[in-house]
């Protein structure tokens, strides 16, 4: 009967400590090049540049804002921003294209101050005074939201909706710009043998050359639009080219691949 209480004891205690265990090992911070150091963190505010402490079982570790990617504490995201000579750690309240992040205003504790950033690297604390013609022209790259702004129709209170119908816009217009965008064209390999022995023409010196180029140029077209090449443009190459020895081969390899 002992020993059972004993390890009924045993095993609460483990219980009791789960969602401390568990905790810490959610935690981690990630550094620039991409490794990832789990433990116990705490952000650390400095007059410029940030820190995060982390302990583990076996040290502490001391990172500043300007060597770490991010770091997740208690399950919220925090990033470091760059700011003129700064670098410090904002909480990501909306993740995306552009980033709604919040920061500690000087000589507050609280997570009052908000921030913008975008993934083109430029940022923008959001104003009290002048936010209607500073975040349009922050965000005049979608017109509807910027005149919206201008308009009133969107405030300050709807930051979160401006920031959702921004992200919004800007992956409406990548779709847009991928399906107008006409695809690469991808050569074939009896194109770019043309165009290679034609490069190659240009620089030799014969007395055929300008006739060889013509010639090149007509079966590119052809080659180019898919159409057969006729024989007699194949047989005025060779025979065109008949004293360049140096280019022998690479007519030969060029006329094998029209036959095909």
């Amino acid at each position: 009967m002992k020993k059972e209480i004993t390890f009924l004891s045993i095993a609460l205690l483990v219980f009791a400590f789960l969602p401390t265990i568990s905790l810490a090992q959610t935690d981690y911070a990630i550094r620039l090049n991409g490794d990832t150091v789990k433990g116990s963190l705490q952000i650390l505010d400095y007059e410029q540049i940030d820190r995060v402490r982390i302990k583990t079982n076996k040290e502490k570790t001391s990172l500043t804002a300007l060597q770490v990617r991010c770091i997740k504490k208690n399950n919220e995201l925090y990033r470091p921003v760059r700011n003129d000579n700064t670098a410090r750690f904002m909480k990501v309240l909306i993740d995306g294209y552009l980033s709604l992040n919040a920061f500690h205003p000087p000589n507050q504790s609280s997570w009052d101050g908000r921030y913008l950033t975008k993934l083109d690297g430029t940022g923008m604390e959001v104003p009290n005074l002048g936010f209607k013609k500073s975040l349009g022209n922050y965000l005049s790259d979608c017109g509807d939201i910027k005149k919206r702004i201008d308009d009133g129709e969107l405030g300050k209170r709807d930051l979160e909706k401006i920031v959702d119908l921004y992200n919004a816009c800007m992956q409406a217009n990548t779709v847009a710009k991928v399906k107008t965008t006409p695809p690469a064209v991808i050569e074939s390999e009896k194109v770019l043998a043309v165009k290679n022995l034609l490069a190659k023409v240009e620089t030799e010196s014969f007395t055929t050359k300008k006739d060889v180029e013509d010639i090149l140029k007509d079966i590119q077209v052809k080659v180019t639009k898919n159409e057969p090449v006729p024989n007699y443009l194949l047989d005025g190459l060779k025979s065109a080219l008949a004293d360049v020895p140096s280019l022998t081969k690479d007519v030969d390899t060029v006329i094998a691949l029209l036959k095909k």
